[in-house]
């Protein structure tokens, strides 16, 4: 029924509702059903604890950093606030030499821009013009009440989107991406979400660092982390899904886990740099071999430079030596074949 299913998806958007209800729901069925019988009740209050469990479960899933590092505060940079669909979303830019690229970087988990401006000092020193965004409930932003990566997506867009509005003169030339981590996830989607980008036809190239390429390892790491049964899980992905969409109305809803990795949930078609660390002590390998068999399977080896670094952390990195000597050498040369 239309109606149900427009609660539901209201009741799913907020944290809290779905589980309490649930809960109330069968401690007064279990109440009611003790005056008919024992064993009925015994039966009610079995089925009951397990929905609210689920709910509960379904709810967790959603992390969101518990701990934010604080905004960027600095003079060289241009801090501004955009309000998109009622979520205030923090960026900063730096101006650069009149007809050079733009670099649009992002952060990574429970990072923020004030972790990226090491990695931007490699494009200003060029001349280039730099953009940062913090993810909601991330530095300046405001905090999401279930924190997906579909909606933060659609948060940075409409913020970069406000901010070329403003400043058009920051996106005249090409533009290049570069993630960290979930920041890279993010590139991902905006490459499969290009046409919402105002700016969007003068994406260039990509960098990714010790980049998160799918969602399949992140949601079994949460069960894991949850203690959710192995033979509970399909379930509760199913829920999560449910969940996911009602949060992110999209013409076409997420229906499977894969959607949510490389190359369903993003694929580059430009020259894209991976800067990986080695060994990963966070996302291990399987995110970086996805990538490289993604890009391979898509015939575009050519487009990709990968380089290991032994001296890299996952984290913790926000000034690099060697992997920023790579990268500058990277747009080197692909800023000038641009």
């Amino acid at each position: 029924m239309p109606v149900v299913d427009d609660l539901l998806a209201k009741l799913r958007r907020v944290n809290h509702a779905l589980p309490a209800l649930v809960t109330f729901g069968g401690v007064s069925l279990t109440f009611l059903s003790w005056l008919i019988s024992p064993h009925i009740a015994l039966l009610v209050a079995v089925c009951s604890l397990y929905a609210a469990y689920m709910e509960v479960m379904t709810q967790w899933a959603f992390r969101a950093p518990k701990v934010r590092k604080p905004k960027l505060v600095d003079d060289h940079w241009n801090p501004l606030a955009y309000e998109v669909s009622g979520i205030e979303m923090f960026t900063n830019h730096a101006s650069g030499e009149k007809g050079r690229p733009t670099v649009w970087i992002c952060h990574g988990w429970t990072s923020g821009s004030q972790r990226m401006v090491g990695r931007a000092q490699s494009f200003q020193a060029k001349g280039w013009n730099v953009v940062m965004v913090d993810l909601p409930s991330h530095g300046g932003s405001q905090r999401l009440r279930k924190w997906t990566a579909e909606e933060s997506t659609t948060l940075v867009i409409g913020a970069v989107n406000q901010l070329a509005r403003d400043f058009p003169f920051l996106f005249e030339g090409p533009v290049y991406f570069y993630g960290h981590s979930m920041g890279a996830f993010i590139g991902l989607r905006l490459s499969k979400r290009r046409d919402e980008v105002v700016f969007g036809a003068k994406l260039s190239g990509w960098v990714f660092e010790s980049p998160m390429t799918g969602y399949t390892e992140i949601f079994e790491e949460t069960c894991r982390l949850l203690r959710v049964p192995r033979f509970l899980r399909p379930t509760l992905l199913k829920k999560t899904i449910r969940h996911v969409n009602a949060i992110n109305p999209r013409p076409q809803p997420l229906q499977s886990l894969p959607e949510a990795d490389m190359p369903l949930w993003g694929m580059p078609k430009e020259p894209l740099l991976l800067i990986q660390a080695q060994p990963d002590e966070r996302l291990g390998d399987a995110h970086h071999r996805r990538l490289k068999n993604s890009m391979r399977d898509a015939g575009a080896m050519q487009l990709l430079s990968t380089h290991y670094l032994s001296s890299l952390r996952h984290s913790g990195a926000a000034v690099h030596g060697e992997r920023d000597r790579l990268v500058s050498q990277w747009i080197d040369v692909h800023s000038d074949s641009a």
